[in-house]
Order: structure tokens, then sequence, then C-alpha cells
């Protein structure tokens, strides 16, 4: 691992606040707050970026009798990988900032979104969906595991594995 390049950008996502407790602190100050938790689709073994090509040759390896393989995709197990998903997902908000405001937060894989209202809620995650997912299209968010117009009630009961 020490032969790899990282991005300098790089930063670790477990270190943003908990979204649980980011919502709380939302739900606080807005008794009508709507939230939704949106996951970017990935397989379940391994991200959807690409390992650069400086970084082949360190996560390459051998086989009994020989042959040599390199992975395509970034390993979900492989040290550092969660900060790779944070960069890539942080990279897709970050030139709509100036619309999404503080309301729209990434950690890891997921987004949080947070509005006042119903409303305001289906415009953050309409407009946050169009930065995830434009050019260049690489990025999807996985509906299946996301979680659009629930309360704080719902995002406390739900188990972390979900939310974080």
């Amino acid at each position: 691992m020490n032969n790899m390049n990282w991005d300098p950008a790089m930063v670790n996502p477990l270190t943003i606040n908990p979204f649980k407790a980011t919502a709380k602190n939302f739900a606080l100050k807005n008794p009508t707050a709507r939230f939704a938790v949106l996951t970017l689709w990935s397989a379940p073994h391994f991200y959807p970026l690409m390992i650069g090509w400086d970084n082949r040759d360190p996560t390459s390896f051998r086989d009994l009798i020989g042959r040599y393989f390199n992975w395509m995709f970034v390993p979900k197990d492989l040290p550092r990988s969660e900060w790779s998903i944070h960069l890539s997902a942080q990279a897709r908000i970050t030139p709509y900032k100036k619309f999404l405001g503080k309301n729209v937060i990434a950690r890891r894989d997921k987004y949080l979104v947070m509005a006042t209202d119903e409303g305001e809620l289906f415009k953050l995650v309409a407009a946050t969906t169009f930065a995830i997912q434009t050019k260049p299209w690489r990025l999807e968010l996985d509906l299946w595991k996301s979680f659009v117009n629930v309360d704080i009630k719902f995002l406390e009961g739900l188990d972390d594995k979900w939310v974080e």
C-alpha cells in the first residue's frame, strides 16, 4: 500500500459528523423537516471507480500458475477505498454548492439531503440526483438502498448500516 499514489484531497469520511446526529440537529431547528439518504449504486465487492494506471501495479497479484491479475475497479476492502468513493461523491456536488448549500452532505457513498418541508426536499433531491448523475456519467443512485421523504423519527430508527 505504500507504493500507491493517493490524491492529497482525500479525507477520511469517518471524520464527518454522522448523518443521524446532523439530521437531529437540523430537525430541532426545523419541526417540519424532511430528509433523504441517497446511496450510490455499487456492486457488492467494489465501488464504481477505476483504479488509475499508476496504481495498477501495486494492486496486481500472481496466481499459483504464474498468471497476473490486476483490479480494474476499487475493491471495497482495499485500504482507503471509502476515502476514494467519498472524494468522488463530494466532487459531484461541489460545483452545485451554491444551490445545495449546507443541506446536502456527502459521507462515503451516501448523501444526506435535509429540507425544511416536503416541497423543498423534492427540489433538493432532484438537484442532487442531477449533480450526481450528470456528465461525466459514472455514478448513479441506488433507489433500492435509499430513503426519500422521511422524518427524523424514521432516520433514528434505521440501523446505522443503512445511514452511515
